[in-house]
């Protein structure tokens, strides 16, 4: 959702959307660092900079907590222990883990085009997980 809205830029509609859903959309905290980390140019990051703001200024950031973050590692542990063949993958999944419990930590629903990855973590923590409209089959 967020990277939709920004490759169409301030004005396109995605970024209408979420402006929208605002008041009852969050923003991982994790999530904001992702985008920043891939804004390469400047209309990326000015793009970037605006949706965090707008987000923050209205409240709806949410940030891990340590509790999460230990319970993630314990997650990826399990996930290692109990899947060898994701062992590879835990590296990768440790983001996507942390706006999991994100999510959970205020009973949020996490929204997310990637439930491939989403689903492996649900079969070791609940949190409430749903494809984008569009995408749902």
């Amino acid at each position: 959702m967020y990277v939709a809205a920004l490759r169409e830029g301030v004005d396109g509609p995605s970024f209408r959307r979420l402006e929208t859903a605002m008041p009852h959309t969050v923003l991982a905290a994790v999530v904001a660092a992702e985008l920043r980390a891939g804004a390469f140019d400047e209309a990326g990051r000015t793009a970037v900079l605006e949706l965090v703001r707008r987000f923050d200024r209205v409240g709806r950031i949410v940030t891990p907590t340590a509790e999460s973050w230990n319970d993630a590692g314990d997650i990826l542990a399990k996930i290692a222990r109990s899947e060898p063949r994701h062992r590879t993958k835990i590296r990768d999944l440790w983001n996507d883990a942390l706006i999991a419990l994100s999510a959970r930590q205020i009973g949020a629903r996490l929204v997310t085009e990637n439930v491939g990855d989403f689903r492996l973590l649900r079969r070791y923590v609940r949190f409430e997980l749903q494809a984008p409209p569009e995408n749902r089959r």
